[in-house]
Parts: C-alpha cells; structure tokens; sequence
C-alpha cells in the first residue's frame, strides 16, 4: 500500500521513521519524547542546543503548482505557537524531498505553508529551507562527528 493511501496516522508515523533515518545519516541524535503530548515530536542534539522538532508528511497537490503542509494541530485546528517547537521538518512524499524550516520563518499568520519541491530552481519564500540538515547540527553533535 502507497503511503497517500494509508489513514493519515499511519503516514504520519512513517514520515516519522524516515525522519529518524535520514537524521542519523547525517549524524544526528535523536530523541523521542514519551507519549503524544507534547507539540513536537522529536528532540535532535547531544548537547545544547538542543533543537525540538514537529515532523510532518505532505502529498497534497494543489492548483497553485504546489505541496501543501498544515501548520496546525487537532480538530478544530489550532495553530502551532512559535515556542511549541524550534523546527518544523516537512517531507513531501511524492518528490521525497525534505524541508528543514525554523518555526520563526513561518508566517504567523497562516495556517498552512507552500513547499516547490518539484520546481528545481523555485524561488519559493521557504525553498532555502530544502534539504536544509545543517540547521540541526548542534556544537555537541559537530564535535562528535569530527572526532577519529
């Protein structure tokens, strides 16, 4: 079964494993908190900084050319506040592709942001955000990968 057909929990829970892969190929420490609920899902880091992470999933197309991901949580939604995480980590299914986005470049005004990641050169507002894993390495982890 294709990850877009899968109740969204399921999807939600393998974005997560392919969040956790791909932060320990590049090095990174990654901690899962006890339970749901906390309003992130991850810490990342070995010493300070440590960076807490909200991991979200989108397949969602739309009409404007591009991928759409909520920036809210529960039902009715409520948006993320700015202290509720320190990065949000986006995976576009489809284009399998990664965004790395600090919570203080989203706009506090929207409820969802727009991803390109189809669009090689896009001059998307977020799209510098794209693969962007150096933004969680922290001193401690930097030190560590450095070491023989």
């Amino acid at each position: 079964m294709k990850p877009r057909t899968r109740p969204p929990k399921m999807v939600g829970e393998w974005v997560e494993l392919e969040f956790m892969a791909r932060a320990a190929r590049h090095g990174l420490t990654i901690s899962k908190p006890y339970g749901d609920s906390a309003p992130f899902d991850f810490v990342v880091g070995r010493r300070t900084p440590l960076h807490r992470v909200q991991v979200r999933g989108t397949s969602i197309y739309t009409n404007a050319r591009s991928y759409i991901c909520r920036v809210t949580r529960g039902n009715p939604p409520v948006r993320y506040r700015r202290f509720d995480f320190d990065f949000l980590a986006v995976f576009a299914i489809p284009q399998e592709q990664w965004y790395i986005i600090p919570m203080a470049a989203i706009p506090r005004t929207r409820n969802a942001i727009s991803l390109y990641p189809h669009i090689r050169h896009s001059r998307g507002r977020l799209e510098k955000y794209r693969d962007a894993w150096h933004l969680l390495v922290s001193m401690g982890n930097a030190r560590r990968r450095r070491a023989p």
